[in-house]
């Protein structure tokens, strides 16, 4: 049986919620084990294969203390295939960094890339980034 697509949704909204509290439990799981995913994560630098996505995961998650913030998500675009999916989305909440004494906003942009993995849905991509004001090039 396949996995529906708004259900797993649904899982993977936790997970990243529980993820920016210091739990990667629920987001571990969801991962895609394949050499052939990646990260390009919020705290910068990028990672390919589960064998450097893993422990690149479990330590961004550690950055984090428990706060009890609730991520919401403000999804932009959406798309569901035969075998793959995608999803971008404004990703907010508020966090407390492991190394800051006081608890900031946590904006990010985030493009998701989901695939088909023996009927169930896998994280194979994320890239997040801060989300900043629109600005022009500067000037010389």
């Amino acid at each position: 049986m396949i996995e529906d697509f708004a259900t797993f949704l649904r899982r993977f909204e936790e997970a990243n919620t529980a993820f920016v509290n210091g739990d990667p439990s629920l987001w571990m799981p969801l991962v895609s084990h394949s050499e052939q995913s990646s990260i390009f994560g919020g705290f910068g630098g990028q990672e390919i294969g589960w064998s450097q996505i893993g422990p690149r995961y479990e330590w961004a998650s550690e950055q984090f203390r428990e706060l009890g913030a609730k991520v919401e998500f403000e999804y932009l675009v959406k798309h569901v295939g035969a075998d793959t999916a995608y999803t971008v989305a404004i990703e907010r909440c508020t966090v407390q960094h492991r190394t800051q004494p006081e608890p900031v906003p946590h904006l990010l942009r985030a493009t998701m890339i989901f695939r088909l993995e023996a009927g169930t849905w896998k994280i194979t991509h994320r890239h997040a980034d801060p989300l900043n004001p629109k600005s022009a090039p500067s000037g010389p």
